[in-house]
């Protein structure tokens, strides 16, 4: 029987979505009139009738956890909606539309139930022989608790095992040689894969896109694959899935093209109170069905009383990217300072004073410019970042400096120790193009460079990096970013090592960064930064403070 699309739940909900019937985020607005635009599309069709038969394939299913315990799976509107967007559209060749999505939503939401459904359907109802369901997690413990759900639903669908046989880390269906596995990401094998329909829960905190790569390079010889990650927002900003969330929001926004990837995110909106009720739905679209107010209101309280949770708090329960407590300046401050800096808009007179943080043997190296544009006394932080190849292979932040390198952020030099000829060029390239007064650096482990540096007549001078001499520039660079009186280049990885900055004080109040617990931390950027600024700040002829002149 032909389903009438237009009567469906999900249609409904994304025409309620559309007309402010529904609290919902932009992000999820776009995804409905996304939706609606793509039923009109002619090189689309919607098969409204598989989306159905997903939908009764739910009701087959019982929950077995929680208030809701005996009672049908009875898709909610917003799980329909999704459902239908991966199910329904198909190329008019027959290959179906989306092969990637995200669903980004806050915890409590039957985001693990829902995940188990999507897996059995693609193991059991979506006709493919052979199929191969992979269910991945970071880590076994996460894993194991999406197979649970797998593993309940499957003995409901099949108590006496006939078709369905349940072991302790797969489910085959021998009918058409079909099998659901489980595995973490820090399993030790990550190969052999031939994954239909594979799902990653919990993204938020992989350090790299190794299972993902594995899994999606796998899809290559299926038909109509399907990659899906399913997350509550978490702590790791400079992560992988923070990255596919950005381009996800430029998809939706229609910066970037991309007719294989759906996704629904769940998020507040810029300027939005997490503490006002009147919000909640954003991010929570079950609210009232598997999350109580009541729930949400006790976290308020609870971030209220006792600022240390917050964090934990707006990441789990309300879905929005945080970092740290520790976090030295928040992003928020360093998002409104953070601009692409052109260089064509200075000229030959404009003045640079230059901070240099040399790398100790297989580390990274930072070189910042500070610039001021005539008769304006904002100051124009702009970073360089230099690390020797070796450490593509041995760093712990590997996989993040290829995505560096291939963005063009960070500057690969050959052999296992950084190359300071490629740092002299560029700043002799500075030099001869700009007023550059001073190059600022710390003369400690220093020696060759500097001699080599002066000797071609750049104006160097040592400025210590104890936290004595930090102290004025430290105190300084803060006040401007906070107050928006300075421009920093947009380059990742400066915003992410801003985000692993703490702050040391000594017995007398000074101040000077300190890097968080970790080998992977790194701060060379800052620390460049208020080098330069700190050089600055010292030269006589200025007051001493940007913000008093």
């Amino acid at each position: 029987m032909k389903v009438d699309v237009t009567k469906t739940k999900y249609y409904r909900y994304a025409a309620d979505v559309i007309d402010g019937k529904v609290v919902a985020g932009e992000l999820v607005k776009l995804a409905c009139s996304r939706f609606m635009s793509d039923l009109r599309r002619d090189d689309l069709e919607f098969r409204a009738d598989i989306v159905d038969r997903f939908i009764q394939f739910s009701r087959l299913l019982k929950h077995f956890k929680g208030k809701s315990s005996g009672q049908p799976f009875v898709l909610e509107p917003w799980q329909q909606f999704i459902a239908a967007n991966i199910l329904g559209f198909y190329w008019k060749d027959g290959h179906r539309r989306f092969t990637n999505s995200l669903i980004f939503i806050s915890r409590k939401q039957g985001k693990t139930a829902l995940a188990a459904l999507f897996c059995l359907w693609f193991l059991i109802g979506d006709g493919e022989d052979g199929a191969e369901v992979d269910l991945a997690a970071n880590s076994l413990q996460q894993s194991q608790i999406a197979f649970e759900f797998c593993e309940h639903f499957a003995r409901q669908l099949d108590p006496q095992q006939r078709d369905l046989k349940i072991y302790r880390k797969q489910i085959n269906l021998p009918l058409n040689a079909s099998k659901l596995n489980v595995f973490a990401a820090d399993a030790s094998r990550l190969d052999g894969f031939n994954a239909h329909f594979a799902l990653i829960d919990e993204m938020h905190a992989a350090k790299d896109t190794r299972m993902y790569d594995v899994l999606k390079s796998s899809q290559g010889q299926r038909t109509n694959p399907h990659l899906m990650i399913i997350s509550t927002a978490g702590f790791n900003i400079a992560g992988p899935l923070k990255r596919m969330y950005d381009v996800d929001v430029e998809i939706l926004q229609g910066v970037k093209d991309d007719d294989s990837t759906f996704a629904m995110l769940f998020s507040l909106d810029e300027g939005d109170d997490w503490r006002d009720e009147r919000n909640w739905g954003k991010i929570a679209p079950n609210l009232g069905v598997t999350v109580d107010r009541k729930y949400l209101r006790e976290q308020v309280t609870q971030a209220t009383n006792n600022p240390s949770a917050e964090v934990g708090i707006l990441t789990k329960n309300f879905n929005q990217w945080c970092q740290t407590v520790e976090t030295w300046i928040p992003d928020t401050y360093i998002n409104k300072v953070t601009k692409t800096i052109n260089l064509d808009d200075f000229n030959e007179d404009s003045e640079c004073y230059v901070g240099v943080d040399l790398a100790s043997v297989g580390d990274m190296t930072a070189v910042t410019f500070m610039l001021f544009k005539e008769d304006d006394p904002t100051p124009y932080f702009t970073t360089k970042y230099y690390l020797p190849e070796s450490a593509l292979v041995e760093s712990p932040n590997r996989e993040l400096y290829k995505y560096w390198v291939h963005t063009n952020q960070l500057t690969i030099t050959a052999g296992n120790c950084t190359d300071y000829d490629y740092i002299t060029n560029d700043i002799m390239a500075m030099y001869n193009r700009f007023n550059l007064r001073k190059i600022a650096y710390d003369n400690w482990n220093s020696t060759s460079w500097a001699i080599k540096a002066t000797e071609l007549g750049l104006p160097l001078e040592p400025f210590s990096q104890s936290i004595g001499n930090f102290n004025k520039g430290t105190r300084e660079f803060e006040r401007l970013i906070r107050e928006g009186r300075c421009v920093i280049d947009n380059n990742e990885i400066t915003r992410w090592m801003f985000r692993n900055v703490s702050i040391k004080v000594d017995h007398n109040g000074n101040q000077k960064p300190n890097k968080g617990a970790g080998a992977e931390k790194k701060i060379d950027g800052i620390i460049s930064q208020i080098t330069a600024l700190g050089k600055w700040l010292e030269t006589p002829r200025f007051s001493g403070s940007i913000l008093t002149l």
